[in-house]
């Protein structure tokens, strides 16, 4: 019987499935905020970063662990099995467990990727998270983004109705945000602590419960991603923490690991370069939710 089970999936896959995603339940006549990727903007961004919250995404693999799998097996494995004795020992829950390594720091970087996430995270203004889908197997992943082109043009308003509904056309029904089945089959784990290597792990289970940090800690909240996007949309509704693009500016110009090489440049291109080098150098996503 294996001890590790790879998964089907790919780093790249998820990003573009998620980003793509959460596309459709953008709205394109939304009044109330929109969900944008910066990368990708590079026309009219003087309109669409007018006031803002950041959200920065790293996008990781789940790999799985058999808790039942032979001693000698584990034994060879000895990081990987220590993640399952861990769990064993505080009655933490996963058959499979699942889990996902911190990332290697990039030879142009002057940090470890989850290092910046960490500074990055800094709620209620901006906010970073790992997300990691609930599934190994790429027939699962898929059969729950089975999700037509088309929603983008159903009367649904996920970000102006306070409700955050949208319409799920697998099922053909509204549903609440906190609800989707997308997004719910995926974790997403905010960086709470600085590391000095990359050699710790996020565990946890199937259904995304009883979350652990090796490291040696027990993380407490409802992690999946749709409950995690529906509380930054609720503590955005109920009060504006939202950047301008001169307050961003310069937060972008006191971040550690950065330097800006022309501060001259215009306000929007110094926020494109910003997220390009979290793209390029630390393959961290950047996207705004964007104020009216």
């Amino acid at each position: 019987m294996s001890f590790k089970i790879d998964s089907q999936l790919s780093e790249n896959q998820i990003e573009s499935d998620v980003s793509s995603y959460l596309g459709y339940i953008t709205p394109f006549w939304s009044k109330r905020f929109r969900l944008i990727s910066v990368d990708e903007q590079t026309t009219g961004a003087d309109k669409l970063f007018n006031r803002f919250i950041p959200i920065y995404l790293q996008f990781k693999v789940s790999h799985g662990l058999n808790p039942i799998s032979p001693i000698a097996l584990q034994f060879q494995k000895k990081p990987l099995a220590n993640i399952i004795n861990y769990r064993k020992n505080n009655n933490l829950s996963g058959n499979p467990i699942l889990y996902f390594q911190l990332r290697k720091q990039a030879k142009t970087a002057q940090d470890l990727q989850h290092n910046i996430l960490f500074q990055l995270n800094k709620p209620p203004q901006q906010y970073s998270l790992y997300v990691a889908p609930l599934t190994l197997e790429i027939a699962e992943y898929e059969k729950l983004l089975d999700a037509d082109w088309l929603m983008k043009f159903y009367r649904f308003n996920p970000f102006f109705d306070r409700d955050f509904e949208l319409h799920d056309t697998s099922s053909q029904r509204d549903i609440l945000l906190g609800s989707n089945p997308f997004l719910r089959h995926h974790i997403s784990i905010p960086p709470h602590t600085l590391v000095n290597t990359h050699d710790h792990h996020y565990s946890y289970s199937k259904s995304g419960g009883d979350v652990a940090w090796h490291g040696g800690e027990i993380l407490s909240d409802d992690f999946r991603f749709s409950n995690q996007l529906l509380k930054i949309l609720n503590t955005s509704y109920n009060r504006d923490f939202s950047f301008s693009q001169r307050q961003f500016i310069e937060f972008i110009n006191d971040f550690d690991d950065y330097r800006n090489v022309n501060n001259n440049e215009d306000d929007i291109f110094q926020i494109l370069r910003f997220s390009n080098y979290l793209k390029t150098t630390h393959n961290i996503r950047m996207l705004l939710l964007q104020f009216p």
